[in-house]
């Protein structure tokens, strides 16, 4: 294995990682806009500078608690199969590169086929780093469900636009 970038991140106590070509950007937590029917680890949507993003809270997607929102929370924004989706964790603590030694693959007994999303452990120093695949994060029925649930809002707040704009007309 070669050696890489990564971001590096707090989930409540774990201390993981993702390769930086996943990240688009790193975003300050904002409030989220609740939407009806959503898995329980999806917190809601933001608008991202016109783009509406499904925000995944990966404390309650790896059943690690409840997290405490505050100044250091950040959304990790990715691009998934030409989809933005944000994962949002307690901090971003820096960005560090790690050489193709202190990079060792997931351990076979801890890699299952419900955590394949665990693509390697980094080592800095004494550090231990769960290094996270964010593309398999979400299965493929999870982000279908995601887009005809966002695609719905979407068309909801089309429509109640366009009632708006009509009811406008009669004034």
């Amino acid at each position: 294995m070669e050696g890489m970038q990564i971001a590096v991140f707090s989930l409540n106590d774990e201390i993981c990682g993702v390769d930086t070509s996943q990240v688009k950007e790193i975003v300050k937590y904002e409030e989220v806009s609740k939407m009806p029917r959503m898995p329980r680890f999806i917190d809601g949507v933001i608008n991202l500078r016109g783009s509406v993003v499904p925000i995944v809270n990966l404390n309650k997607r790896f059943k690690l608690g409840d997290m405490e929102v505050g100044k250091k929370t950040k959304v990790i924004i990715t691009d998934i199969e030409d989809k933005l989706i944000g994962f949002v964790v307690n901090d971003v603590f820096e960005i560090i590169r790690l050489s193709a030694d202190e990079i060792e693959p997931t351990p076979d007994i801890i890699k299952k086929v419900y955590n394949d999303y665990l693509k390697c452990v980094g080592k800095k120093g004494e550090k231990l780093i769960s290094i996270l695949d964010l593309s398999i994060i979400l299965t493929d029925s999870e982000i279908g469900e995601l887009e005809e649930d966002i695609d719905e809002e979407n068309e909801d707040s089309d429509n109640s636009d366009n009632e708006d704009n009509d009811s406008n007309d009669d004034k």
